[in-house]
């Protein structure tokens, strides 16, 4: 009954409310197909009512528990179930009439006495019900002898809460047939019925009873009803009446400033106060440091009745407080209706003391025209000592000042200005106790730059043709401004067709904001400069800074803008240099806007001064004929007349000739014309205005709302992503009903933002977002599910901040004992952005960075040609873009390239990490086979943003393995196939013979190859890609780079099958890096990492060459993981170390494999270079040497994969050993790789060990063979840093037991036939040696003499 009580008292408040809803409607209520106000039916009868109205309607009944069907189509609905027993609600749709042409009918089958009450027909557009106005509704009996009262639950007693103010008790014992007569009785003192004439019955409501009957009776009063029917008696439920107080006013702790600071010995005194309504009891209870220990302290309650409310207190006393009575101390005051809560801190202190430190440093700058600034400290200090502020040695005073206002421990400066700066000084004493501090505070105040001349001259001026002209800009600023001077040629940026916003610039002419500026340089100028100069002058008192240009002859019309700036801030002028025999005399005027709307009405006003002109005349210019120079003379060539209406203004004495353009249009935005003719010379002038149209576009969503799923009591914030020219108006909706913002529900940034805070069960529904606007609307929806029970929301809150209390502690706790004992080692810290890191040498990269140039005329691009897309990926700072640039080759159509930026919220190391990552690349250079830089947006106002190539086949990883289906293992032949190696091959000789870095212009013409995802993967295809990534990473090295994480999935495929290395530029020494320490679970590329860099942190170019064997494999097993079914732990490094390499993938030839062992070699020296490798596969790409037949694909006994171009036929007894005694798919103890040639000497493996010969111990742990998401970074950095230790001190031992049997042992040297120039084709590709190789598996083997050539001459560590 409570609930009952409280919703019919929102209902008689909220009915004035939504009154007002329907006032503005015009509509008659709904009709119901029974106009009386009741109706009976008897129990398991059908209820059927109809009802008609103007809206959609909706119908509500007193039975919630009622399942609802209900039928949208008007067609083809079943008639109500007629089984015994079955109930529910159809709600069916029926046909309209005549100026009401919607209808809907409650069917309700089965009826029982509970469903006795109203059922009203409203209209379900409409927020306010209201019966007469927006609903209609009929009483339904149900008649059932057996169930005379009604009843909503199964509690057979019920509480009725009034309050003193009530007049009425209203008792509901609510029957099922309105001719029941029904006897009230009393339970005080004992069960009486009560006098019917004092007391009310009303069958739809029940007994109402004046309250001075219950005025006089005891605290506990009840009353229930009894029915005679058919000779049995029935009763209802007990109705308990309970008189309370309802209302809580007030409740503070006192003293109320937190925390409370006290002296040692000094005694504590709180006090809980609770202002409550009359007859509310409150109970208090205390929680503080002490009570656990039972500290002796006394509890005082005090109760004082105002005039209008009660104050209820309880004091807690604690006398001769110690240090160990800190702590947090709270009250609590209980209710029937709520609970409250106030806590607060007290600080014990064992002496007088004083301690302060700055705040934000001692040095603090702000800008001139800033609000306020605040010199704000640190102070610690009890008692509150004595506060003064001094200016350069003299007591700051608010009397003084207005601007200064001292706010506890800190120093506000409102409205800041240039006099404000100099020596603060704060002074804090305690004369008691001869205590005194002092901190010293330098203000700097910066002036961003202005330019004078803004304010003096408008933009646009007409200069005469011929003349001589200066161009001025004075600008004011601290520290003193620089003056740069630019300049665009007139006619492009207003005759282009472009969607571009305008910028306002000021005066009348309101042109474009216009791209392509260029420097202003005396000896490319348009019009004669005869000189450029910057000087510093006294004006008006004032040292400022003047520039200015004096253009000899002005000739052509041009636009000049003059830039001040400083560290900041900066401004600009813009000068529209309009060279014309025009005086100043008319102007043009547009409304309602400069920016119109596409289908607005524009109306364009030519002034013209009567004294002066005559004869207006409106036209508009053909953007494709029009000349640069704007002639009057032959105006009518390139232009079209228009017709205007004409009107003179009195007051004013000018000539107003007006063009209305209604129902403007995208093919209407251009330059209008206006002609006037001098009235006394006969001289025709002309003024011009653009006029931009904005496109009208429908609302659309970026991004759909999403599903969500909430706990009780937590937050809820959904967003509706839209846009649409003009911005769409958006509106929400839970469950298909207008949702409007009420406590606990906002609605942010125009509607964009739902939130709801504190959710409830209530809160869960289906939401939906609509966005409207001219062009359409559109919606969409998410579904909130609530989770858990709103009673356990203070619990949960308990046990929150409970729970963070004790996390905060712990993890200052973890922070301090780290801070003391964690260091940082030099060692451990690796770089983070990219991986390719210059060679410090002498200085380090830090410097080298610094030193780097940048020249923004080269690179700087606009950040308006830029249009963001999606993001191709992120990482732990940045992100990259895909993008579309604009105007880059100097054409309308746009190219597509890749944007790298830093996420939300980047830090200023961040920053500048990227910008050093940025003067890299331009450092290194362009390359056909490295992802290149384009250009780069690091102009203030914006985010920073580096734009490079965009390769849209994605890494190279990924796309081998998507095409494995589609794999064929063997050349291509095709002529075009041909050509286009041909032409790589001469692109890579021709880099070699420069001694430049290679640059975009230097790159081969390109063969245009079809799409790739159509076209089939091809062994020359392999071939291809390992020669395009040699070359990069020889260039690459060339620039004394260092690559380090060179592999697959750092190599991106491009169009006309061109590969190109990422990650690359960023370069910092690893060993200073602070940002990259080595911690918890961090990762390390171990699968592609050499032994040196694993074990002693060496990364050179000869540990990017084992990395490239590494890549390889992976590209000739068609992009699986390196390794595969091999745990990467401390064992997998040692033998790695040890010499145990990989088997041959699937589609390598030997050859391959060949040049795989040999990057694999241990000593970092006897492995190839990089131009040692662009020569070997070059060889392999141009000659005919692989076989044209699948390698080691569904091979044979007859095919063992060996297959090798040789100088002479092989033997038989070769042919018998390559096909009946090697094993399928392996190469371990081939001798293709056998002898590596270092200078005059030869040194050879007597065997090559792979991981399959010696079988590692397994754990239940399974590597997946083509996932490559850990790239192998799978060796936690506690386990290598224990490796570590143990490998350098198994150093020691190896250093004095020799070398292991598997070292490299001497070989015969091999002569090799051609000059002995250059690099030359190794001979154990041609013709196999004699040495023997052993497998485990098929015993001894014996072939040929092995021989492997590789020139390392000119080989870089």
């Amino acid at each position: 009954m409570k609930r009952d009580f409280t919703f019919f008292c929102r209902i008689w408040i909220g009915i004035p409310f939504f009154s007002g809803l329907v006032n503005g409607f015009s509509m008659s209520p709904p009709t119901l197909d029974n106009t009386k106000d009741q109706l009976v039916i008897n129990a398991n009868d059908t209820l059927n009512i109809t009802c008609r109205g103007q809206r959609i309607l909706d119908w509500s009944w007193p039975e919630e528990s009622l399942s609802k069907v209900e039928f949208t189509d008007r067609q083809g609905q079943q008639s109500p179930t007629d089984t015994p027993g079955y109930r529910e609600i159809r709600l069916k749709e029926c046909q309209g009439v005549a100026g009401k042409p919607y209808c809907k009918i409650l069917i309700l089958t089965n009826a029982q006495a509970n469903d006795s009450g109203y059922y009203r027909c409203f209209y379900k557009d409409i927020k306010a019900v209201i019966d007469g106005t927006t609903a209609a509704s009929i009483f339904v009996f149900v008649r059932d002898p057996e169930h005379p009262f009604i009843k909503r639950g199964d509690n057979d007693m019920e509480t009725i809460f009034i309050t003193d103010s009530e007049t009425h008790i209203e008792v509901p014992c609510l029957v099922s047939d309105p001719d029941l007569k029904v006897t009230l009785f009393s339970l005080v003192p004992y069960p009486e019925p009560v006098d019917g004439s004092v007391v009310t019955w009303n069958n739809k409501k029940g007994w109402s009873i004046p309250r001075h009957i219950i005025q006089n009776t005891s605290t506990f009063i009840g009353f229930y009803c009894s029915i005679s029917v058919q000779n049995s008696q029935h009763t209802s439920s007990i109705y308990v009446v309970q008189v309370i107080g309802l209302k809580f006013y007030e409740f503070k702790l006192f003293p109320e400033d937190s925390p409370v600071e006290l002296m040692q010995g000094e005694s504590l005194v709180l006090n809980c106060t609770a202002l409550v309504d009359f007859n509310t009891g409150v109970d208090f209870q205390w929680d503080y440091p002490g009570k656990k220990e039972n500290r002796l302290a006394s509890l005082q309650p005090l109760r004082n009745v105002l005039d209008e409310a009660t104050e209820i207190s309880s004091i807690l006393s604690i006398r001769n407080i110690h240090l160990d009575d800190s702590g947090y101390y709270t009250c609590w005051a209980n209710t029937l209706e709520m609970k409250r809560e106030l806590t607060t801190v007290v600080i014990v202190h064992e002496k007088p003391f004083i301690s302060l430190d700055y705040r934000n440093g001692s040095v603090i700058e702000a800008k001139e025209g800033q609000k306020s600034v605040r010199l704000s400290v640190k102070v610690s200090a009890y008692p509150s000592p004595e506060i003064q502020w001094y200016k350069n040695g003299k007591l700051i005073s608010s009397k003084n000042s207005s601007r200064f206002k001292v706010q506890q421990h800190s120093l506000q400066i409102r409205d800041v200005c240039k006099q404000d700066a100099g020596e603060y000084m704060l002074v804090l004493k305690n004369s008691p106790a001869a205590l005194e501090k002092r901190l010293n505070f330098t203000l700097i105040v910066n002036v961003p730059p202005q330019i004078h001349e803004k304010e003096a001259a408008p933009p646009t001026n007409l200069y005469g043709k011929g003349t001589r002209q200066i161009l001025t800009c004075t600008a004011d600023g601290s520290p003193p401004a620089s003056i740069s001077w630019q300049w665009r040629p007139w006619s492009p940026c207003d005759l282009e067709r472009t969607r571009r916003a305008l910028r306002r610039r000021g005066g009348r002419d309101q042109s474009p904001f216009c791209h392509n500026w260029m420097d202003l340089d005396p000896e490319h100028a348009v019009n004669p400069i005869e000189s450029i100069d910057t000087l510093t002058q006294m004006v008006d008192g004032k040292e400022k800074t003047v520039g200015r240009v004096v253009i000899q002859n002005a000739s052509v019309p041009a636009m000049y803008k003059c830039l001040a700036e400083n560290r900041v801030g900066k401004d600009e002028r813009l000068i529209y240099f309009y060279v014309t025999t025009i005086p100043e005399g008319f102007d043009i005027e547009m409304e309602p806007s400069e920016d119109p709307l596409e289908q607005d009405l524009v109306q364009l006003k030519c002034n013209a001064d009567n004294f002066t002109y005559e004869n207006l005349r409106w036209y508009r210019l053909d953007p494709q004929t029009v000349p640069p120079e704007l002639d009057c003379k032959s105006l009518h060539q390139y232009a079209t007349f228009l017709e205007g209406q004409l009107s003179f203004q009195t007051t004013s004495n000018n000539w107003v000739l007006q063009l209305n353009i209604t129902n403007i249009q995208l093919q209407d935005e251009g330059n209008y014309v206006c002609e006037v003719q001098n009235r006394r010379t006969g001289v025709k002038h002309c003024h011009r205005k653009y006029i931009p149209v904005k496109a009208m576009e429908a609302p659309r969503y970026r991004h759909n709302p999403t599903n969500h799923t909430v706990n009780v009591s937590e937050s809820l914030q959904m967003n509706c992503d839209v846009e649409g020219t003009p911005f769409p108006q958006l509106s929400w909706f839970k469950d298909n009903q207008p949702l409007h913002q009420i406590s606990g529900i906002l609605l942010q940034d125009s509607n964009r933002t739902l939130s709801i805070q504190r959710v409830r069960e209530e809160d869960a529904g289906l939401y939906t977002c609509s966005a409207c606007n001219q062009k359409g609307c559109v919606q969409s929806s998410a579904t909130v599910s609530v989770i858990g029970s709103d009673d356990k929301t203070n619990v949960e809150i308990v046990i929150l901040i409970g729970t963070g209390v004790i996390a905060i502690f712990f993890w200052v706790l973890l922070l301090v004992i780290f801070c003391n004992v964690k260091r940082v080692n030099p060692a451990d810290i690796k770089t983070g952005y990219l991986s390719i890191i210059m060679d410090p040498g002498e200085v380090p990269l830090e410097e080298q960075c610094e030193y780097l140039p940048y020249d923004s005329s080269q690179w700087e691009i606009s950040r308006d040609r830029l249009r963001l897309g999606k993001v191709l990926g992120h990482g732990a700072f940045g992100k990259v873009i895909e993008a579309s640039i604009f105007g880059h080759d100097k054409k309308s159509s746009a190219n597509t390239v890749a944007v790298k930026m830093l996420k939300e919220g980047a830090t200023a190391s961040e920053h500048k990490a990227l910008m050093s990552e940025l003067k890299i690349l331009i450092h290194i250079g362009n390359h056909l086979n490295v992802v290149n830089l384009l250009g780069a947006c690091t102009k203030p106002n914006g985010p920073l943003m580096v734009i490079v190539e965009y390769c849209k086949y994605g890494n190279l990883s990924n796309f081998l393995r998507a095409k494995r289906e589609f794999f064929l293992p063997y050349r291509d032949r095709s002529p075009k196939t041909q050509s286009q190696v041909r032409r790589m091959i001469e692109a890579g000789q021709a880099s070699q013979s420069e001694h430049q870095p290679s640059t975009s212009s230097t790159n081969p013409p390109r063969v245009t190859v079809d799409d790739l995802w159509k076209t089939p993967l091809t062994i020359e295809d392999l071939i291809c890609y390992s020669f395009q990534v040699a070359r990069g990473m020889e260039f690459l090295a060339s620039r004394k780079c260092i690559h380090r994480d060179l592999a697959a999935r750092n190599i991106l495929l491009s169009e006309n099958n061109v590969v190109k290395i990422c990650d690359f530029g960023l370069a910092r020494d690893i060993y200073k890096d602070p940002d990259y320490v080595r911690k918890g679970n961090a990762r390390l590329p171990l699968k592609w990492m050499a032994p040196e860099s694993i074990f002693d942190k060496v990364y050179t170019s000869q540990s990017d060459v084992w990395s490239f064997g590494v890549l390889l494999w992976e590209i000739f097993s068609l992009g699986a993981s390196p390794y595969p079914g091999i745990q990467i732990d401390e064992d997998f490094c040692k033998r790695l170390k040890d010499g145990t390499r990989m088997r041959a993938p699937d589609n390598a030839s030997p050859e391959i494999y060949g040049i795989m062992l040999a990057c694999w070699q241990g000593e970092p020296r006897e492995r190839p270079t990089f131009p040692a490798l662009v020569e070997i596969l070059g060889d392999l790409l141009q000659e005919n040497s692989l076989p044209e037949i699948p390698f080691n694909v569904s091979q044979s006994s007859e095919d063992d994969g060996f297959s090798q171009a040789s100088s002479r036929p092989p033997s038989q007894e070769e042919i018998r050993l390559a096909c009946n005694t090697l094993p399928t798919r392996y190469y371990n103890c081939v001798p293709f790789a056998g002898c590596v040639m270092v200078g005059p000497s030869s040194t050879c493996h007597s065997r090559v060990k792979t991981f399959e010969e010696l079988p590692m111990e397994m754990t239940s742990h399974k590597t997946q063979h083509d996932s490559q998401t850990d790239s192998g970074m799978v060796l936690a950095s506690d386990e290598l840093e224990r490796f570590e230790h143990k490998h350098r001190g198994a150093m020691l031992t190896t250093a004095t037991t020799g070398q292991s049997t598997d070292r490299l042992i001497s070989c015969p040297s091999v002569s090799s036939s051609g000059s002995g120039g250059g690099l030359l084709r190794p001979v154990f590709f041609t013709q196999l040696s004699g040495q023997t190789f052993y497998n485990n598996e098929y015993g001894h083997l014996s072939e040929e003499g092995v021989s492997d050539y590789f020139s390392s001459s000119d080989q870089a560590v």
